[in-house]
């Protein structure tokens, strides 16, 4: 993709006409490629800010899609509904199954050692999850995005916004360091955690930390797991496993004895000690090409809109790993308003449909914080009465085969 400079020193694809898209998304991650990819696949210029450069690392945090994710990338809507006229469902997008092809269904998921749950029987063309690394999904969501005339801003960071009646002035550095503005009718801000977006507007993100000290290792295995995703909890220890399809699997584990600091050093005999206590070996890690520690918080926004800025994604809300739920939240989320915001821009609705997004959005964000905040008290059960939770959860989903 050939790059020019505008007069504002910020690096891109410029439009013929020079004239400001309606909108810009910030982040080029998943949420942020689909909206984008969603907007220019309906005739509606986007603009797409990200601050780092055009590089998709393979250092991913997600790894599973979700049935219903699936069945919004697989969308094929009809061009008219039965009485003819165009249609205002959601966007066609067609490519679940370019996701298929280099990702891994899994039908049967056995949690906890015994706790098992049978996706087969979704109602659902997927009746699976599917296993694939966040960076192939960001490769096809790119690819869709390039196709359809996304102006990509590599290496251009939001410093700040300022909203009046028309649109939103948007304050950036651009790749040369110089500052710049860029203008639109609307701003989404899927820029992550630390949004900057979500400061610009005043929006605080209140929360908490769930766990620390969690421990991350891309590692390869002498001994490859029985099962595609392999995880468990064992007195203070908890493990995950899951592949990347490259030779090196994902390992992110856990011990409650051990609250260090983020900045603490991890070593691979840290990473093989926790997973021995909670799977009970280490499958023959060896060759770590990454180790690192985090903690994980639990945080919403309490709007996902202000004016005529959104938010979506991890900028919206984060919480835990469990469940594999975050990138597919940010997907959905990217899916409701995509195609709220075509029909706004094309003229085919009113301002008023955009509320819809918060109403939609909002509420589904508080159940994920809740329902993985539960996965991980589960997994970490200690007292009697969680314990016992847990058994009965066993024996009400039965165990996988």
């Amino acid at each position: 993709m050939s790059g020019t400079t505008d007069s504002t020193g910020v690096t891109g694809t410029q439009r013929a006409t020079g004239t400001p898209d309606p909108v810009i998304v910030v982040g080029a991650g998943p949420t942020g490629l689909l909206l984008a990819g969603d907007l220019a696949s309906a005739g509606v210029p986007v603009t797409l800010v990200e601050k780092r450069p055009h590089h998709i690392s393979n250092l991913s945090r997600a790894f599973v899609l979700h049935a219903r994710s699936l069945e919004q990338l697989d969308a094929r809507p009809s061009p008219t509904t039965p009485d003819g006229r165009a249609s205002r469902a959601p966007l066609s997008r067609s490519i679940a199954d370019d996701l298929e092809a280099v990702g891994r269904p899994l039908g049967r998921m056995r949690l906890f050692g015994r706790l098992g749950i049978d996706l087969t029987a979704l109602p659902s063309r997927f009746g699976h999850v599917l296993v694939l690394p966040q960076y192939e999904v960001e490769e096809v969501l790119e690819r869709r995005a390039v196709k359809a005339g996304v102006d990509f801003r590599h290496e251009t960071a939001v410093t700040g916004l300022t909203q009046d009646a028309d649109g939103v002035t948007v304050e950036v550095h651009g790749p040369d360091g110089r500052p710049g503005t860029l203008r639109a009718a609307y701003v989404v801000g899927a820029d992550g955690m630390r949004s900057r977006v979500r400061e610009a507007i005043g929006l605080p993100f209140p929360g908490r930390s769930v766990i620390r000290s969690v421990v991350l290792a891309d590692v390869r295995l002498a001994e490859p797991p029985e099962t595609l995703l392999t995880v468990n909890a064992a007195g203070d220890a908890f493990a995950f496993l899951a592949p990347f399809g490259d030779g090196y699997h994902r390992v992110i584990c856990w011990h409650r004895g051990r609250n260090v600091p983020d900045h603490t050093p991890v070593d691979l005999d840290e990473v093989r000690e926790i997973t021995r206590l909670a799977l009970g070996r280490d499958f023959g890690m060896h060759d770590a090409r990454w180790l690192s520690r985090f903690h994980s918080d639990e945080r919403q926004a309490p709007a996902y809109r202000v004016g005529r800025v959104f938010l979506a994604g991890d900028a919206a809300h984060v919480h835990s790993p469990a469940g594999g739920q975050g990138m597919n939240t940010g997907l959905q989320d990217a899916a409701n308003l995509g195609w709220k915001l075509v029909q706004v821009v094309t003229g085919h609705a009113s301002e008023a449909l955009l509320d819809t997004y918060q109403a939609e959005r909002h509420p589904v964000g508080r159940a994920v914080l809740r329902s993985s905040g539960g996965i991980v008290r589960l997994a970490m059960a200690k007292r009697p009465w969680t314990l016992a939770l847990r058994a009965a959860l066993v024996g009400l989903l039965g165990v996988c085969g």
